[in-house]
């Protein structure tokens, strides 16, 4: 039985598409209410968005179903699985839109929740271990900011294992069909980091920090690498981390680790930001502009290492400090050296090349 099956009842209940993309991601979008239940897909490229507007649309046209693929199911949610979440929302009646997540080991299926037109939350499901200590980290980090005054993030509102074995994740949202994804970073991604910083900064001897132990691990693991990275621009780089930092006192702050356009939306001139699971309380500040700056540039603009090192050393570029950029290459290095546990292929093997080719050019 597969993870959706455990909380999927797939013999019958309301209308369903299921459609995908190249990369092996999967959405699977109600007819009912369709507009709301795409707030969910969060494509990159222009196919993707021209697909999110005319699908609810025009998806009783069998031609646009069979050009993207789509395939007509019926489905509901399990027993026990709606019955927590109209408990948790307060609601009789619960909708659904799935994301069946990307491809990778740490792999886990995400659900848009509504109520007609209004979206209530998100819930996150794993039958991973791993990803269960990832949930309740994630519990942990939002009730931690939320103690230190930071607002725009999720409320959590449920964190445990179901009975059929699977993990979940509840937080509440403020989204809407109004909410708008930026994709520029622009004054209200400086004001939310600002304030970020400001209320979690703290003073630590480095060797006590998130960061170093982020350094330490990638040491502990540098076999891990796959063989397409060189170890010396690695290891160099490192070397002159601790050299900088090792025996000073730093003062460091919260770092979110997947802060891009996909992690948040803009409502009523405000950044509301999730997905804090990768969130660490002492890091250098400034390493999500990096981590923003980067993943637009590989997954949105298609741009490879000439690029991003072509716009270093423009005008437009001038924001780019070497050095943080270092450390932000080091900490994503070491992430995804230890979460890929020597299982490193695919899209996150050319990823390891380009963060490796990006130090070399560093220096």
């Amino acid at each position: 039985m597969t993870a959706l099956d455990k909380i999927v009842d797939f013999t019958g209940g309301e209308k369903f598409y299921r459609f995908g993309n190249a990369d092996g991601k999967y959405w699977i979008m109600p007819v009912r209410d369709m507009r709301t239940a795409m707030n969910l897909y969060q494509p990159s490229g222009i196919k993707g968005k021209t697909l999110k507007a005319l699908l609810p649309l025009l998806h009783w046209l069998p031609p646009i179903r069979k050009a993207i693929h789509a395939e007509q199911m019926c489905c509901s949610l399990k027993e026990e699985l709606r019955t927590l979440l109209c408990r948790l929302f307060g609601t009789e009646r619960i909708g659904f839109s799935i994301f069946e997540g990307t491809p990778s080991v740490h792999r886990k299926i995400t659900m848009q929740l509504t109520c007609g037109s209004r979206i209530l939350g998100y819930c996150k499901l794993s039958k991973s271990n791993d990803i269960k200590e990832l949930f309740v980290k994630e519990s942990g980090m939002l009730s931690w900011l939320a103690d230190k005054g930071i607002t725009d993030i999720p409320a959590v509102l449920y964190c445990g294992t179901l009975r059929c074995g699977m993990h979940i994740f509840v937080q509440s949202t403020v989204k809407t069909n109004a909410s708008a994804i930026i994709h520029e970073w622009n004054g209200l991604h400086e004001t939310f980091l600002a304030h970020l910083h400001e209320r979690t900064k703290q003073r630590v001897l480095f060797e006590n920090s998130d960061y170093y132990n982020c350094v330490v691990s990638l040491e502990k693991h540098i076999e891990w690498l796959p063989d397409n990275v060189e170890k010396e621009p690695i290891t160099d780089a490192v070397a002159t981390i601790r050299q900088e930092y090792c025996g000073r006192e730093v003062e460091f702050s919260a770092y979110h680790g997947d802060f891009t356009p996909w992690n948040m939306f803009k409502e009523n001139g405000r950044l509301f930001v999730f997905d804090f699971e990768y969130c660490a309380k002492s890091c250098p500040p400034g390493l999500d502009r990096y981590h923003f700056f980067t993943q637009t540039a590989l997954f949105e603009k298609k741009w490879g290492v000439d690029e991003i090192t072509a716009f270093m050393a423009s005008e437009e570029g001038a924001w780019i400090d070497k050095e943080v950029y270092r450390l932000y290459l080091i900490e994503i290095i070491s992430r995804f050296t230890t979460r890929e546990n020597k299982k490193v292929q695919g899209a996150e093997k050319e990823l390891f090349a380009i963060w490796n080719n990006l130090l070399k050019a560093i220096g």
